[in-house]
């Protein structure tokens, strides 16, 4: 990679260290949340409830990761609100003049951000799980090394689908439009509700090849050791990477040609 590369990413750490307030304000909102799913769960499966192919450990292992990758990788929304506003401003023309890639910087900043966010989210979480232990579902190495690689792929999905959606600033004036809907869409499509396991079997077929299953449900079935067809996951993951870095780089070039700003 180009130095000019690396110096996007030191500045991008630079930056996102430079906001630490606004981080322990997320984690501590999450906390919250996660709390209250915690009790909820607790009560369900004290009144005898349960969720099928679910214990009590795994249910709320599911949402305390679910809840760690919401903090750690999910700052692509983010990222995709601030391109549709540089597009809408006219800010990426001096990228255009300049042998500097807009997008790739844009991920290299995303990058920069999750660095971060692990390094800060991290010790409470490990902190957390050593006293619920009792309640959660631990993982062994080779868990924990799928999780790795499965968040990985989870931040370049996020990446994709948020850069994409924001090209639509191109040709609409309110191009956060799209990144709402797309905000909808990954909500139900990507395991942010429940477990994609629970929805009907037509609706787990549809999303087992559905780009949106690596924001958060397959990074935490890797974790919970739940993935037996590591062959089919990540060949869907390639094929879709692919896809949606070939769509954006069409619809880029493409933008271009009716990008304008006046006064820039």
């Amino acid at each position: 990679m180009s130095r000019k590369y690396l110096v996007a990413y030191a500045n991008g750490l630079s930056s996102a260290f430079q906001y630490r307030l606004n981080l322990g304000l997320l984690f501590v909102s999450h906390l919250v949340s996660l709390s209250g799913l915690v009790y909820l769960w607790l009560a369900v499966y004290a009144a005898g409830e349960s969720l099928p192919g679910y214990s009590l450990p795994e249910i709320i292992t599911y949402y305390l990761v679910l809840t760690a990758l919401r903090i750690t990788i999910a700052d692509g929304i983010g990222m995709g609100f601030k391109v549709s506003e540089d597009i809408r401003e006219g800010l990426i023309t001096h990228y255009l003049l300049k042998p500097f890639s807009y997008s790739l910087e844009q991920g290299l900043l995303l990058a920069a951000q999750a660095s971060i966010n692990l390094v800060f989210a991290l010790p409470p979480f490990i902190i957390l799980g050593l006293f619920i232990n009792r309640f959660i579902e631990l993982p062994d190495l080779g868990d924990i090394a799928a999780f790795a690689l499965l968040t990985l792929i989870g931040l370049i999905f996020y990446y994709l689908v948020y850069l994409l959606s924001a090209f639509s600033s191109f040709w609409i004036e309110k191009g956060s439009t799209a990144i709402y809907a797309m905000i909808v869409v990954s909500l139900l499509l990507s395991g942010s509700l429940l477990p994609l396991d629970l929805f009907p079997d037509w609706f787990q077929t549809a999303s087992r090849y559905a780009p949106f299953q690596y924001l958060m449900y397959v990074p935490i079935q890797g974790f919970l050791g739940q993935i037996t067809d590591w062959s089919r996951t990540l060949a869907v993951a390639a094929v879709w990477i692919v896809l949606l870095a070939a769509a954006a780089r069409t619809v880029w070039l493409r933008g271009l040609k009716k990008y304008e700003a006046a006064g820039r």
